[in-house]
């Protein structure tokens, strides 16, 4: 309800007036003089002012300059008793609505009051509409209703042309803003050189007349909107808000108003509706199902998608529940995604099967909220996800699949992220480290303890990451489950990481310790085929030599025998050639050179001489033929082998080891029969042994023992076994490493001394190539026995 203030100081007055005013609708409230009124309007509001000019104390005119100025939405009419032209004047400066003469006519009243009421609003509605499209427009509104004499700047800072008109369509006042709107300056319009209605289009001008005879009819306010082209033939959309004046006779004096540029805003809502046939096209394009529902999860309106799916019209399915339109139910569902974001009023997801469609959803309802912030309704979007459902099940079997393809892989395989973590960790490698997949898995590399050479492997990462490329390590040496040393062969890949995570690593790995054992075996069998090939040949080469030499030593043998004969027979000839006169003197001269010679001395050395000659050529025959039987390559099959004299040769090859610290003894049973071996690596096997027994042996010298040690090599036939027991008088094997004298790579002996293989090979030789089986017995400080037993079947 309006609300109006009647100033008067005539009680009379204010209560006629009011009276009339609150019978047309008004909310009255009556003061007796300006300074009463001031007081109201401090603590309340008023659409309008109704003030008589002539009041005790402040006047009228004063007051209604207050109410401009400190209301300026305040509309204002002045009553006087008198109808003064300076005072109407003064009014109509100050911005008064109306000018009411007493007596007046209690309907004219009523008139004026609609009248001032409306340019109220109009103004009121103006203003707010320009301080909406801009805020420097609007302060400078206000600014104008604070202050008239301002008037001329503010319609040139205005972001619309103002104007006054007359009905020939000429004008007398116009904005320079003019200019922007239509590319003519004002004095083209103000000379009457080009008229407004020339510029409109021809299909706007009855829309525009029509709207101008219907202002005619009613308060002369209008509002029209219409197309123009500019100077430059540009089309350009207007808004002319405008009032029309008239004459005291009723016709037209002339029109005033604004003129907005509204081409913006036009394409603005072309644009507009144009998003919204759009979105609707897009909301139908959507292959997901959709459905906008009110607060009870009603249907409001679905996409095509959702209509073809759910087989039927959208006439049908608007104003229904979604719980009866998509699951035949008469309540929500407990698990429905709408249900959950109906009670919570968030975004709520979730994964359904839909037995009416018979299908899986990726099912999603989120709260629409108006500008409040209270939630008006829901919108549900179900995404078929039947397909994708079905392909995370393939591809769940196939990562299974995948994990047990990984299992059996007998090769070590560790997946690592950028960062160094484990990704992956296989069964060969749980296996391999003695680690689980589940304690091991988003682990870092390095906190797993795993004892192997970190400086080699780091290294390759480092280099496989830089280069990526991949980068193998060969016989990384790592400490088994079991404590002892092995090797592995690692080849570390780099690997793109998806989702951006950077570079990974694939380690894969061979545990390559029986390999390693097999190629030192290998090469080990290699080098004693070269050497047996090379002593063969130094063997041959020997033996011919020796040969003719021993037959030569026993040919000179023979010889001086026969010569010694002879010289006996010169000597028997000389003693009587002595008594003959005439030989005396030849005699004596043989004799001289007999004595001279020293005839008897070597008659006795030289026999001793052949004799030792004889002998040493002998020993070498022996060396020659037991290495030359040592190091023959045999055969790779088993063959019956005599183990008393194999031990011989192998004595007499590794004498230079033991003949300078120990003595040997042999043992050996003269009833043993041929064993079944193979000949060569057996013969290695005794060789390693009594090599390794002499090294102890000169261990305990070195350590203070003063008398050569002993070496006692003994044979025995036992219940079908052949036993060989090589036993020496050296330190002894401490009891700390006992349990590991037969692991590949173990040795005691210095860097440059000892592979660590000898003992390995031999057990590997007798356990495993013959059935057999090497111990030891063993004290230390006292010696040790190894015992080697291999069966004769």
């Amino acid at each position: 309800m309006r609300r109006i203030l009647i100033v008067d100081d005539e009680a009379p007055v204010r209560a006629l007036v009011a009276k009339a005013m609150e019978k047309v609708g008004y909310e009255c409230t009556a003061a007796a003089s300006a300074e009463q009124a001031r007081k109201i309007l401090e603590t309340e509001t008023f659409d309008l002012v109704m003030s008589d000019v002539n009041m005790p104390g402040e006047s009228g005119l004063d007051f209604i300059q207050y109410v401009v100025r400190a209301h300026p939405d305040t509309a204002t009419l002045l009553v006087s008793v008198m109808d003064d032209p300076a005072v109407a004047r003064r009014a109509l400066d100050l911005g008064v609505y109306g000018y009411i003469v007493k007596p007046f006519d209690l309907t004219a009243i009523q008139i004026d009051v609609e009248s001032a009421l409306r340019r109220r609003d109009l103004e009121v509605a103006n203003r707010r509409y320009r301080e909406d499209l801009e805020a420097l427009v609007a302060e400078r509104t206000r600014e104008l209703l604070r202050q008239k004499e301002e008037y001329a700047l503010l319609v040139k800072t205005l972001p619309c042309v103002v104007y006054v008109g007359n009905p020939d369509w000429t004008v007398t006042f116009v904005s320079e803003r003019v200019m922007d709107i239509t590319g003519y300056p004002p004095e083209a319009f103000l000379s009457g050189g080009k008229r407004w209605h020339e510029m409109i289009l021809e299909e706007d001008l009855p829309l525009l007349r029509a709207a101008v005879k219907k202002a005619l009819k009613e308060e002369g306010a209008f509002v029209r909107e219409y197309r123009i082209q500019d100077a430059k033939g540009r089309e350009r959309w207007i808004q002319d808000r405008g009032q029309i004046v008239r004459k005291p006779d009723g016709g037209i004096d002339y029109m005033s108003g604004v003129i907005f540029d509204i081409t913006a805003q036009k394409r603005a809502e072309e644009a507009l509706e144009r998003a919204k046939e759009e979105w609707e096209r897009t909301f139908d394009a959507v292959p997901d199902l959709i459905a906008v529902m009110d607060k009870n999860l009603h249907i409001e309106q679905v996409n095509r998608a959702f209509r073809e799916r759910v087989s039927g019209l959208e006439s049908d399915l608007v104003g229904k529940p979604c719980y009866t339109v998509l699951h035949d139910r008469d309540r929500m569902c407990d698990k429905c995604p709408s249900n959950g974001g109906h009670r919570e009023e968030r975004v709520y997801e979730t994964e359904v099967y839909n037995k009416k469609l018979k299908a899986y959803f990726h099912a999603t309802s989120a709260p629409i909220p108006d500008s409040q912030g209270n939630v008006t309704g829901y919108v549900s979007v179900l995404r078929d996800i039947t397909r994708q459902k079905k392909a995370e099940e393939a591809l769940k079997s196939a990562h299974r699949e995948l994990d047990q393809l990984f299992s059996a892989i007998s090769s070590v395989l560790i997946g690592l992220d950028a960062e160094g973590r484990v990704l992956r960790w296989n069964k060969m490698a749980e296996d391999v480290f003695g680690l689980n997949s589940e304690d091991v898995v988003g682990r870092d590399l390095d906190e797993l303890g795993i004892d192997w050479q970190w400086d080699r492997v780091r290294q390759a990462m480092a280099c496989c990451r830089a280069k990526k490329k991949s980068q193998r390590v060969d016989d990384l040496r790592y400490t088994r489950v079991d404590g002892q040393p092995g090797f592995l062969g690692l080849n570390i890949n780099p690997v793109e990481l998806d989702q951006n995570r950077g570079m990974g690593l694939l380690v894969m790995g061979a545990e390559i310790t029986h390999r390693k054992l097999l190629e030192s075996q290998l090469a080990q069998a290699q080098k004693l085929e070269s050497i047996g090939q090379l002593a063969a040949g130094i063997a041959h080469e020997i033996n011919t030599p020796t040969q003719f030499i021993g037959d030569n030593v026993r040919f000179l043998q023979d010889a001086f025998t026969d010569l010694a004969d002879l010289m006996e027979k010169y000597r028997e000839l000389c003693s009587r050639a002595l008594t003959v006169e005439e030989l005396r003197e030849a005699a004596e001269a043989v004799t001289q050179t007999e004595e001279s010679l020293d005839v008897d001395y070597l008659l006795e050395e030289i026999p001793q001489a052949i004799s030792q000659s004889l002998e040493g050529v002998q020993r070498v025959a022996r060396i020659v033929l037991a290495m030359k039987e040592f190091s023959h390559p045999g055969q790779e099959e088993k063959v019956p082998l005599d183990i008393n004299h194999a031990l011989e040769n192998t004595l007499t090859v590794a004498r230079n080891e033991w003949k300078y610290v120990a003595d040997v003894v042999t043992d050996f049973d003269p009833t043993l029969p041929p064993v079944p071996c193979i000949p060569a690596e057996l013969n290695q096997v005794f060789l390693n042994i009594i090599v390794n027994a002499a090294h102890a042996i000169k261990d305990a010298l070195d350590g203070g023992r003063g008398e050569k040690g002993t070496i006692t090599v003994t044979t025995r036939y036992r219940d079908d076994v052949c036993e060989v027991r090589i036993s020496d008088t050296g330190t002894g094997i401490p009891k700390h490493i006992r349990h590991r004298i037969f692991d590949p790579f173990f040795t005691t002996k210095e860097v440059g001394k000892g592979t660590g293989q000898g003992l390995a090979i031999s057990h590997s030789v007798i356990v495993d190539k013959h059935g057999g089986r090497l111990s030891f017995e063993t004290e230390e400080g006292k010696g040790t026995t190894f015992i080697i037993e291999i069966p004769l079947e």
